[in-house]
């Protein structure tokens, strides 16, 4: 004899059913996946954050190196006999090259001011950048604070050709492009004919021969939320001014 049919209902619906420890283990199954899935994710995302920060700033370092670099290799200074050692009174030398320490905020930085064959029409100014494309400029490299809070210091780089009535606020900040953001470190070390180094310079100085550096070695350090970058070359300046003794020697 069959047994009722509500009784053969009963037995599948036993048998079909979960109990209460499987759920609970089901759902720390998943929670233990979910948390692993989501580290994973999370993890990849930050990378790429990092790893997008570090392209940003390896390009605008590089690109910031190239530029200084460029700038020294075109150096000028006026040779023997259009210089002479300057005496007390004289104007200052237009194209001396000068490298001093600035002190900013309480951090030291190193600041350059030099002639060259490497002008930029990007700043503004009363010349035509038509017919200063090519000229011998004066360069200036500064470092200031960045206007954006907690974001260290900026590099700039002013740029005012030597034409004839150029506007004597050239140097003006505001008219400096930025080269660089997020700068901790900006130092300058030049080094003589002799291979002595000094951490400032001045051509027109007795101290230095009056000579233009035979090299100069760059260093600068760009800090950010992801991380910290350091950025160093050596740059050999071709055409400058050798020193005065040693010209009278030859």
């Amino acid at each position: 004899m069959n047994p009722p049919r509500h009784q053969n209902q009963q037995r599948i619906w036993k048998k079909s059913g979960f109990t209460l420890l499987e759920v609970l283990m089901a759902v720390v199954i998943f929670a233990v996946i979910a948390t692993i899935v989501y580290g994973a994710m999370n993890a990849t995302i930050s990378r790429i954050s990092a790893i997008k920060d570090g392209d940003r700033v390896f390009a605008m370092g590089a690109g910031c190196l190239h530029r200084i670099s460029t700038d020294l290799r075109s150096a000028y200074a006026d040779p023997y006999p259009l210089f002479t050692p300057p005496d007390a009174g004289d104007d200052p030398d237009p194209y001396a090259f000068v490298g001093q320490t600035d002190f900013i905020g309480g951090d030291s930085f190193s600041g350059l001011q030099f002639a060259a064959f490497a002008h930029l029409p990007v700043s503004t100014g009363s010349a035509d950048p038509r017919k200063t494309a090519a000229a011998l400029t004066q360069l200036r490299y500064f470092v200031e604070k960045s206007p954006e809070p907690d974001r260290g210091y900026v590099l700039r780089r002013g740029d005012r050709p030597f034409v004839r009535d150029a506007d004597a606020d050239q140097w003006d900040p505001d008219r400096a492009p930025v080269l660089c953001t997020h700068i901790t470190e900006f130092a300058l070390t030049y080094f003589d004919h002799e291979k002595n180094d000094r951490k400032t310079w001045d051509s027109s100085d007795e101290a230095t021969d009056y000579a233009s550096p035979a090299a100069v070695e760059i260093f600068f350090r760009i800090e950010t939320d992801q991380g910290n970058y350091p950025f160093f070359t050596r740059v050999v300046v071709p055409a400058g001014r050798e020193p005065l003794e040693r010209v009278k020697s030859q």
